[in-house]
Parts: C-alpha cells; structure tokens; sequence
C-alpha cells in the first residue's frame, strides 16, 4: 500500500481526499503553509501539519491539492523531493493509478456551471442594464490627489463585508465599532476625503477572465444588492483598485501609467508610512525613489483596529507639517486616512499597492512571493520565510506599536 501526502488544505482539498483510492493507498498526512490551517483535524481525524513534517517522513507520493501549484512545486523541489513523487491532482490527467478521475471530472463540470450563474446573473449590469454606480476612473482620481492634495479612503469587498458585520478579510475580524466607523467615512460629503469604491458594478471588459469571474461570483446570490443598499446612486465615487492597477487587468502597460501618475504624488515629498510589519513598502524597489525623507510606524498586521487610539495618537503627534502619511493597513487605514484628513492631514489609503508593483517589475502572469515581504492574497506567505537585511529599513522605523 502507497503512503501519500496531500499538500494544500485550502477548498479543493475535499475533492481531492474522496477521488483518492483508499484501498490501493494511505494518506500519511495533510500539510499547508498556512499557520492557520495548521493543528486542524481534517477527515479520520487526519491532523494538518507544516510541510516540515515532510523532512523526516517515509512516503510514495506527494498530492498537491492546491489548483495553484507553481509554488508548491518550488516548496517541493527546495526540499530536495523527487519530481516523480509529485503528483498535481488539477494539472495530470489519468495518468496516477491511486486517483479516482471521475471525481475529478464531476468537480470540474460543477465549477463549470458556477461560473455560469455567476456570468448570467451579472450580465445586465455589464450591459448597463439595472442599478449603476458613477465610480472615475484611476487616473481621474490621482489627478484629483496632486490637484488638490486630498486624502483617500478606499472600500473594496473587506470593508463592506465588515461594514455589514460579516468576516471576510483574514487580517480584520468582525468589529461593531469598526463597522460604524466605516460606514461613517463611506457617508462622509467632505470635499477633501475621498471615497473610493472597487468597480466592479458595470463592464467588466478591462478586466482578465480570471479576474472578472472572481468579481462576479463575490457579487453573486445577493452581495451585489446588499454592497449597492450602502451606496449612495447620485454620488459620485472613484476607482478603489487604483492601488491594483497591475494584476487584474487585461492590459498590463496600464500600471506603467497609473505608478507614474503615484510617484507625482509623493514627488519631493517628506513621506510618512503607516503599515504591518510583514508590507516593508518602497523597500527592495524604486516606487518612493523620488520622496525626501521616509519615516515609518509599525503596527500589528492582524487586528490593527485593536489597537486604533495608540496607532491614532503616535501617528499625530509624530507628522510634521506638510508630509505625506501613506497607509497600508487593512480596513483600518480607511478609518485612519479619514480621522487624519480631519486633522488637516493629507492621508492616502495606499492598500496593496507595493505587492502590486513588485508583481508588475517582475512581469507576473499570477500572484508570486516576493522575498521578504508578506503576501495578503497568498495564505502560505503572508508572513515571509525570508527577511530582508536592509539597513535603510531599519532606520527609517521611528516607532513600533504593540506586537509589532
């Protein structure tokens, strides 16, 4: 009997346990990169491990689960397994004998169908059918930033999912006071605190397939309805996804437009950088290569909210005049970038946008780790393996918050 690893707990990972034949072969164990997933009892009480248990075990085969494998097969090969032992249940095809294929098969026809409901129930809007929302474009919205030096607050699908108490990003939990505030800021009419919301609610043409049918199965079975209930559909709003103008888009010279119209915006500016300890933004790349002086404050990348009033505080008293203060900070730097308009504090909700540009330098056709820099969408990467050695960083941290 065959001993075998399946590698990935991620949503595939039931489809993969039945389809493997349990009379030809056993599952040694269940592994993941994500901490979180990690200590879990699956089926048969089968516990998920780090890979690491790989190091010291006696096994046949390795089953990655995962319908994104690229970097688990790296994981694989730098752990010095044999390439015949990986077997990558979504991409080989009948040709490992301890598969049933016909489970397979039916959970490829299911999610075929899916993507269906999800593409006609969306299509009147993408034809400019039904309810629209009047969102401008990126570049209208940097220009209104260098124009008039205002501040941004972005909503994408995190923040009105905790706006309507429920749990979507894994670095905020559920908080009623969060929730108000948010709602507070989407409601704000201040002519210098900008409210952007992602796109996603007429064409989605600009968009990759990909991308596009990740929009339309979030919107799907009624999130479309509850998101456009918290909307106002005579005002005006601008592109959230202006810190994501690489990854989702079909063309992808439009981000060369996009970062150049960002460093505008802190050009010859002193740069005040509020973020997790795992973003490190502008490091390892030339994104602030044209700002003066950086200065950063690190919080906790998980729960910022926790700890609001003390990352509030230190953040006013230690801005100076005119220095630009970028955020990057989940849910909580929207709350943050409007509490600091309202001080006379020129604050932008910068998001993922230095994940973007290091995908964007490096000419990625998907999400990749990038050494040394925690990786939100990746669950196996958002704290890093590796770190980086810069001493630049180090200097430019004037304060630590908390776990941080």
């Amino acid at each position: 009997m065959k001993r075998i690893f399946i590698w990935g707990a991620g949503k595939e990972l039931e489809v993969v346990y039945k389809a493997v034949n349990k009379e030809l072969c056993m599952i040694a164990g269940i592994v993941d990169r994500d901490s979180q997933k990690q200590g879990r009892n699956f089926k048969d009480n089968i516990r998920i491990e780090s890979p690491d248990v790989l190091k010291g075990a006696e096994f046949d085969y390795i089953l990655i689960s995962a319908i994104r494998y690229k970097a688990i097969l790296n994981d694989c090969q730098a752990m010095g397994i044999d390439d015949n032992k990986v077997i990558i249940f979504w991409k080989d095809n009948e040709e490992f004998p301890y598969i049933d294929y016909k489970e397979k098969k039916i959970a490829e026809l299911e999610a075929e169908v899916e993507k269906y409901k999800w593409r006609l129930e969306n299509l009147p809007y993408e034809l400019g059918m039904g309810r629209r929302i009047h969102i401008k474009s990126s570049e209208e919205l940097l220009h209104v930033i260098i124009g008039r030096k205002a501040s941004l607050c972005r909503f994408g699908d995190g923040e009105f999912e905790l706006i309507r108490n429920r749990e979507r990003p894994w670095f905020q939990t559920v908080n009623p006071k969060l929730a108000l505030r948010l709602k507070e800021v989407l409601d704000s009419d201040d002519y210098n605190i900008i409210a952007a919301v992602a796109d996603n609610f007429g064409s989605l043409e600009k968009y990759t397939p990909k991308a596009a049918d990740s929009i339309r199965q979030y919107l799907y079975n009624g999130n479309r309805e509850g998101i456009l209930e918290l909307l106002d559909k005579e005002r005006v709003y601008y592109d959230a996804y202006v810190s994501r103008p690489y990854y989702i888009y079909k063309d992808k010279k439009y981000a060369e437009k996009i970062y150049s119209l960002w460093k505008t915006v802190w050009n010859e500016r002193d740069v005040l950088i509020i973020e997790g300890k795992y973003s490190k933004i502008g490091i390892n790349n030339d994104l602030l290569i044209n700002a003066n002086r950086i200065r950063r404050i690190i919080c906790p990348e998980k729960n910022a909210f926790d700890y609001y009033e003390e990352i509030l505080s230190t953040v006013k008293s230690l801005s100076v005049h005119d220095e630009l203060v970028l955020i990057s900070l989940g849910p909580t730097a929207t709350v943050l970038a409007f509490d600091l308009a309202k001080e006379g504090i020129q604050a932008l909700d910068v998001g993922q946008i230095d994940m973007e540009y290091e995908w964007f330098l490096h000419g990625a056709e998907d999400r990749i780790e990038i050494a040394g820099k925690g990786v939100a969408e990746l669950s196996w990467c958002r704290i890093p393996f590796d770190k980086i050695g810069d001493e630049i960083y180090g200097q430019q941290i004037i304060r630590r918050i908390e776990d941080a």
